[in-house]
């Protein structure tokens, strides 16, 4: 039964229920009416007649009239609440009805189209050779724009529908499997890409046509083919096996049927089609990565084909072929044979730098530094003369070294024991080589030669030094004085090398950014000063530039004034720039930038004082440069640029987050310049600046942090309780009560005051007397008046003014202030103290002008 009918059998019930449902809920609507006359026929007979001359039959019957109107409404009440439910279903019926008819009509509309289309394609456009070689780009483009087969078995398409459209596909199928074998290359080359993009479109036509398919590929890679032809074949089959290596109902009729013939016969096709080496070597790198056990049979021959690739002959014109073939027999370490996967990789590592050892012994003329010759690939020997052997020896260390770093990067699946000590040490000795040269006494014209090729055999040491970084990780901890002195040996620069300088900065970065301090303790300083001296920019001039203005005229025409006066030619030149500077950005600037960038963010306690002011007076320099720059000025707003001036930004922000407490202030200098960046061209630059602008705000605009307070005692909780208690009584108590703790109502505190004023009387005679010769105003207590004294009584003589103010004044008793602070000692004159005490140790005051002063 199809969607629509069914759709249409439960509309139709719906309807009907809704229609009987309405039916029952009229009936009762009827009914109930007709109880509801009846019950009030009956209350008013009832209404008109006396209680007693109601019969019991009637009181019956009208009780069951109420019992029946009662019940009626009731299930009226339940019925209606059924036909809303049914109301609301049948409606929602009607909205899905619509939306599926909707989207029947656009599925049908769909695949009709799909089916027109593949009808189309096939009878017309495919129906011979002629129009398979004119319109294969318009078919390739029309499946690639449409999805033409991704209505295989779908819902909700009409029957008829469905059948056209199978009907078009199987066509389709029949036809792109005859292109596949058909008599001519463009009918081959349509056929097999035809069939790739069809079974990426459809997994279920690839399921259902995969082994025929991968049969008719491998055929046509058995034939004499054009490149074009074999090139795509191999891309599909690479694709198929890619798409159904991990299904596995495929394994046993496909993987493990077609993979063995399919490494037979692209290792078969080789020697035929050099051309296709690139090609092949990707095949046999993923089936040999994929199916390890499969790969065994032709494991002999895949290593022969890739060591016939790295034995230095190819590595100038093709290197990047040379790296496949590395990457390919990596891989093939992996696949065991005889003997295990590990062993078998730690052979080929043994074997690499066996033959590294040998280069580089016959470079230098000296034999194996061991008793027994090391393990070495079976590649050709090296030429006798070695003004021919030496360049080919050195490109032979080039291809062992990618086989070494393809080792080190291999995914495995099992763990290897990585023979760090012997990948180092040959490192080393690559970075040796040129001093050994350099110090040998041989006078041999041969080693004019190795100069010329230092910095290829140098960049090989920092490959693998690099390569031991990344895929060793923390385990190179023990071995960072080693590279360190690889490093320094490599840096002497006995050949200036701007691809060399680069590989040592990126090196330097790489264990800076990793290992920290840690490598960068067993770096000699002037590794770290050449470094900061390699971001200076080289700058080229140019002659000074004479502009003369509009108005020039001939240097010998003269004419004459009207005062009679000769004039020159009205002429001004204009030198625009004795030196017109121009700076020259190269990659080396931005490695060593790079590096400088590393030591100020993971090590900045490496520079001097003087170094890190020179760094950072270079790269401010730069910068203001930049920012106050024109057309003829340096940094002239090139976007080629901007990768620089960004590193720029970075060294700078860097340094300010790490200062030196030696060096001069930069902050000043750095806000503008980042305030300037921020009008930069590039994007990239901008963002950095504002980046740094939000990080040094803090460091300008500094901030106290969060105070913490220690926890409260019982003691502080207390007096708080007390000030907040006194505070809030300050009607009944003056603010100096409150600070002094002294309650006027109180009375075992007057007590106390009046204990501590008999205590204290001769204290205060002394101080009223003191006071009264010295002219002070006495300290009076609030609750007394103070006397009011006039301006002109200061004026009489002294013994007049002492004799009122004793007189006038009683005895007064000094106020106790909050803290219990020791009372000042009675002071008295200089005449009382020699009279009265001539022991004491106070001296005597000498007033200057006086005549102590001359005694």
């Amino acid at each position: 039964m199809s969607t629509d009918v069914a759709a249409s059998i439960l509309f139709g019930d719906l309807r009907d229920a809704y229609d009987k449902q309405h039916m029952r809920v009229d009936t009762l609507r009827t009914a109930a009416g007709k109880l509801e006359a009846q019950f009030l026929v009956s209350v008013r007979d009832r209404a008109t007649r006396r209680n007693s001359s109601v019969s019991e039959k009637e009181r019956q019957a009208h009780d069951e009239l109420r019992r029946l109107l009662n019940q009626t409404r009731q299930r009226l009440a339940e019925e209606l609440q059924h036909l809303q439910w049914i109301r609301r279903r049948h409606n929602m019926a009607i909205i899905n009805r619509k939306a599926h008819n909707r989207f029947l009509s656009d599925m049908d509309d769909k695949v009709a189209r799909a089916e027109r289309t593949l009808s189309l394609l096939t009878t017309t456009f495919l129906a011979n050779t002629e129009a398979v070689k004119a319109n294969i780009s318009l078919v390739l483009d029309t499946v690639l724009s449409q999805n033409l087969f991704a209505y295989i078995d779908a819902t909700g398409v009409s029957v008829e529908t469905a059948k056209r459209y199978t009907s078009a596909v199987q066509k389709w199928q029949a036809r792109i499997n005859s292109l596949v074998t058909g008599k001519t290359s463009e009918t081959r080359m349509a056929g097999v890409l035809l069939v790739k993009h069809t079974a990426l479109q459809s997994p279920q036509l690839l399921s259902e046509n995969v082994a025929k398919w991968t049969t008719s590929l491998l055929g046509v890679l058995g034939k004499a083919e054009v490149m074009p032809v074999l090139i795509a074949t191999l891309q599909t089959l690479l694709a198929f096996i890619d798409a159904v290596r991990d299904v596995p109902m495929f394994y046993r009729d496909i993987i493990s049927a077609q993979v063995p013939r399919m490494n037979q016969a692209i290792l078969a096709m080789v020697d035929k089609n050099p051309d296709l080496m690139s090609q092949v070597l990707e095949v046999l790198d993923r089936s040999a990565t994929w199916f390890p056990t499969l790969f065994r049979p032709s494991i002999d021959k895949a290593e022969a084909l890739c060591l016939r690739l790295l034995d230095g002959s190819d590595m100038r014109n093709s290197p990047e072929l040379c790296e496949q073939a590395a990457k390919c027999l990596a891989a093939l370490s992996l696949a065991g044979g005889k003997i295990t996967a590990e062993e078998r990789w730690f052979q080929c590592a043994q074997q690499a730098m066996g033959t590294i050892q040998q280069c580089i012994d016959h470079m230098m003329c000296t034999g194996s530094d061991a008793g027994e010759p090391a393990q070495q690939f079976a590649l050709p020997l090296l030429a006798d003369d070695f003004a021919v052997s030496i360049p080919q020896a050195a490109d032979r260390i080039s291809a062992m070294t990618e086989v070494l770093i393809a080792l080190l990067t291999q995914p495995t699946h099992v763990d290897i024991p990585v023979p760090v000590d012997g990948i180092l040490g040959i490192a080393s000795r690559l970075a040796m080589v040129p001093v050994r040269a350099g110090s040998s006494k041989n006078a041999r014209s041969e080693y004019d030669l190795i100069p010329l090729l230092t910095p290829q055999i140098q960049r090989a040491s920092i490959r693998i030094m690099a390569v031991l970084a990344i895929a060793l990780g923390s385990h190179m901890q023990p071995y960072l004085s080693a590279v360190a002195r690889a490093v320094t040996a490599i840096n002497t620069r006995q050949v200036v090398s701007p691809a060399l300088n680069v590989a040592l900065h990126c090196l330097l970065q790489l264990y800076i950014e990793r290992y920290g301090y840690g490598f960068v303790m067993h770096l000699p300083y002037d590794l770290v000063v050449s470094t900061a001296d390699d971001i200076c920019v080289q700058q080229k001039t140019k002659a000074a530039k004479v502009t003369m203005t509009a108005s020039e005229s001939a240097p010998s025409s003269k004419k004459r004034g009207g005062n009679g006066k000769s004039r020159g030619p009205n002429t001004f030149g204009v030198i625009e720039s004795a030196q017109a500077t121009h700076i020259h950005w190269d990659d080396t600037v931005l490695a060593a930038l790079k590096a400088v960038l590393a030591l100020l963010q993971h090590t900045p306690t490496v520079f001097t004082s003087a170094l890190r002011t020179r760094v950072d007076s270079q790269v401010l320099t730069l910068l203001m440069l930049f920012a106050i720059g024109g057309m003829e000025m340096p940094f002239a707003s090139r976007q080629s640029d901007a990768p620089h001036r960004a590193l720029l930004y970075r060294c700078l922000e860097a340094s300010i987050l790490s200062p030196d407490p030696w060096q001069k202030a930069i902050l000043p200098h750095a806000v503008s310049a980042f305030s300037a960046g921020l009008a930069d061209p590039s994007t990239a630059v901008r963002d950095v600046c504002a980046e740094a602008l939000v990080t040094i705000d803090p460091i300008i605009h500094s901030r106290l942090p969060a105070q913490l307070r220690e926890p409260d005692t019982k003691e502080n909780f207390s007096n708080e309780n007390q000030v907040s208690w006194m505070m809030s009584d300050c009607d009944n108590t003056s603010i100096d009560a409150v600070l002094s703790g002294v309650q006027a109502d109180n009375q075992s505190d007057d007590e106390d005051d009046k204990k501590m004023q008999v205590a204290d009387e001769p204290v205060v005679e002394e101080v009223k007397r003191f006071k009264q010769d010295t002219i002070v105003p006495p300290v009076v207590k609030k609750s007394t008046v103070v006397p009011v004294v006039e301006a002109r009584e200061y004026n009489k003589p002294l013994h007049n003014q002492t004799s009122q103010q004793s007189a006038a004044l009683p005895p007064q008793q000094p106020t106790t202030s909050l803290f219990n602070t020791p009372a000042p000692p009675a002071q008295t004159s200089a005449a009382e103290v020699s009279d009265n005490n001539d022991d004491d140790d106070i001296p005597d005051i000498v007033m200057e002008g006086s005549d102590s002063e001359y005694e």
